[in-house]
């Protein structure tokens, strides 16, 4: 896996945290056209829960426990997401994974070398266990070879700029990389509903 860099701006946990707050609504329910209006259904799997939130290791969980659960716990019970938050170590051996909605791993520290062991466990969230993935990495370390695409949260949510200082991790510059299971291809015209059967023929021709 070669390095590199994206144009990606650096992504802080602040500005993560309050991206996936906004994400995890749109994400847990799909818009349908019913033709004369747009109503949502509900787009939770059977036994997924909502979002999953992974670290390097203990010390880092430990340090990060408050900024990652604060805002589920600010909550109502009625309102709070189904939340878990895990090492990747401890996701690595555990033998049954859980399917989510959102998975976020939070990996500002982890080298390339490190990262190695656990593409098994990411691909494994990629194509089973994630409707939506999120990793932040060390922006030297190149994720296109998997799968996933450089996101840049300002673009689409520039009114979290206030959200993006954090003191901690100000001297390092990390990237955002995604992958979302409905968007990650586009719909050829040829598979389009719209193109099926000459549509234009319907009653014109015997078949």
């Amino acid at each position: 896996m070669m390095n590199h860099p994206t144009n990606c701006p650096n992504i802080t946990l602040p500005l993560l945290v309050a991206y996936v707050e906004v994400l995890l609504p749109s994400i847990t329910k799909i818009p349908i056209d019913t033709g004369d209006h747009t109503d949502t259904i509900n787009n939770k799997h059977d036994n997924a829960a909502e979002l999953l939130w992974v670290v390097q290791d203990k010390a880092e969980m430990l340090a990060r426990r408050a900024q990652l659960t604060q805002n589920t716990d600010d909550k109502n019970n009625s309102e709070a997401s189904s939340s878990h938050l895990s090492t990747l170590p401890a996701l690595a051996q555990q033998p049954v994974l859980e399917r989510y909605e959102l998975a976020c791993f939070w990996l500002p520290t982890l080298s390339e070398e490190l990262l190695q062991q656990y593409i098994p466990l990411l691909m494994g969230y990629r194509d089973l266990y994630a409707t939506h993935l999120l990793i932040a990495l060390d922006s030297t370390i190149d994720l296109r070879a998997y799968g996933f695409t450089p996101f840049d949260i300002l673009s689409e949510q520039p009114a979290m700029l206030n959200n993006a200082t954090d003191p901690m991790e100000s001297s390092k510059s990390l990237t955002l990389w995604q992958f979302n299971l409905y968007d990650y291809k586009k719909l050829p015209n040829w598979l389009n509903a719209d193109y099926w059967a000459n549509p234009e023929n319907w009653d014109k021709h015997r078949w």
